[in-house]
C-alpha cells in the first residue's frame, strides 16, 4: 500500500509539474486514479458537485440527462463525461483535473482519449 501511494504521489508531483491532465474513473460510488488518494478524493469531490450542477441544468432544460460537464477555477479545469462503453444498468464516468486552464475542446477531447485507451 505504501508503495502505491508512494507511486501515486511521484505521478502527482509529475503531473502538476508537466501540467498534464490527470485522468480519473468513477462508478460504483468510488472514484479511481493513479495520483494518490488526496487527488483521487478532490477528483470525487469535484465530480459530485458537478454532476449536482448537471442534473440542475437538465431538469431546467428540460432534458433527460446532461452527460459532462467542464469547470474553471482559479488556474484550474477539472471535468467529466458519461464513458459511453459502460454498462447502462452501470454508468462510469471518467474525468480529469488539470492546473491550468484549457479550452474546453481540448479538454473534452483528452477525456474522451483516455476513455478510448
Amino acid at each position: 500500500m505504501e508503495g502505491e501511494q508512494e507511486q501515486g504521489n511521484e505521478m502527482l508531483r509529475e503531473a502538476l509539474h508537466s501540467r498534464t491532465p490527470r485522468f480519473f474513473r468513477a462508478g460504483k460510488g468510488s472514484a479511481r486514479g493513479k495520483t494518490g488518494p488526496q487527488d483521487t478524493a478532490r477528483f470525487a469531490d469535484n465530480l459530485m458537485l458537478l454532476q449536482e450542477c448537471a442534473i440542475l441544468l437538465g431538469e431546467k432544460l428540460d432534458m433527460s440527462a446532461v452527460s459532462g460537464a467542464v469547470c474553471y477555477e482559479g488556474d484550474e479545469t477539472y471535468g467529466f463525461s458519461f464513458d459511453p462503453n459502460s454498462s447502462p444498468h452501470n454508468p462510469e464516468v471518467a474525468g480529469a483535473i488539470v492546473n491550468k486552464r484549457i479550452p474546453m475542446a481540448d479538454f473534452v477531447t483528452a477525456v474522451r482519449e483516455y476513455i478510448d485507451q
